[in-house]
């Protein structure tokens, strides 16, 4: 059982160069060309890098352990006039649009939670107001009561996980995406 718990441990270094010391992982990505990390169904100024390729990004944070940066590492057969410096430029400013855009998906979902805040709260503020007035209710009572109660729980605790976790989650990207790299490299084989 104890080497299991090793190997689970240390896994990461059965797949990743990692130096300890530096408290860095070093990753590596093959591609035959730049336009394969593009969106070729995306028509813009600046190319859009893949949902393939930034999925795989995010995942690096996941891959590399805590507390490590990421010296990523990527190489193409045919870099198609591109030079290093402008693929840099091109990740950099696609990185900046995703944290543009999970921004902005989380101040409407934050809109979206302090309208269920606001649901929740109205809900509560009735269910009190209709027990204190209904003095003899009998089973409607009962069921409009447990009613209430519903409403303003699901709606509190959908509008806390929204806020809590969600916002979490969306602060660690953005967090992992300006600080985890410690140097990204784009080159040919």
């Amino acid at each position: 059982m104890e080497k299991l718990l090793e190997l689970y441990k240390n896994v990461e270094s059965d797949f990743f160069e990692l130096d300890h010391e530096k408290r860095k992982a070093f990753m590596k990505l093959e591609f035959n060309k730049p336009s394969d990390i593009f969106d070729r169904n995306v028509i813009t100024k600046i190319p859009v890098l893949s949902d393939e390729f930034l999925s795989w990004v995010r995942a690096s944070f996941e891959y590399a352990p805590r507390k490590y940066k990421i010296d990523l590492d990527i190489s193409f057969d045919d870099m198609e006039g591109y030079e290093e410096e402008q693929l840099k430029r091109i990740f950099f400013k696609n990185m900046f649009l995703e944290a543009k855009k999970s921004l902005n998906q989380r101040n409407l979902k934050n809109r979206i939670a302090i309208g269920l805040v606001a649901t929740g709260l109205i809900s509560l503020v009735s269910m009190i107001l209709l027990l204190a007035l209904w003095e003899n209710g009998g089973l409607g009572k009962e069921v409009v009561s447990y009613v209430f109660d519903i409403a303003t729980t699901v709606t509190l605790w959908e509008a806390l996980t929204i806020l809590i976790v969600e916002n979490q989650e969306k602060r660690n990207l953005t967090k992992n995406l300006v600080k985890k790299y410690d140097s990204i490299s784009f080159h040919k084989k």
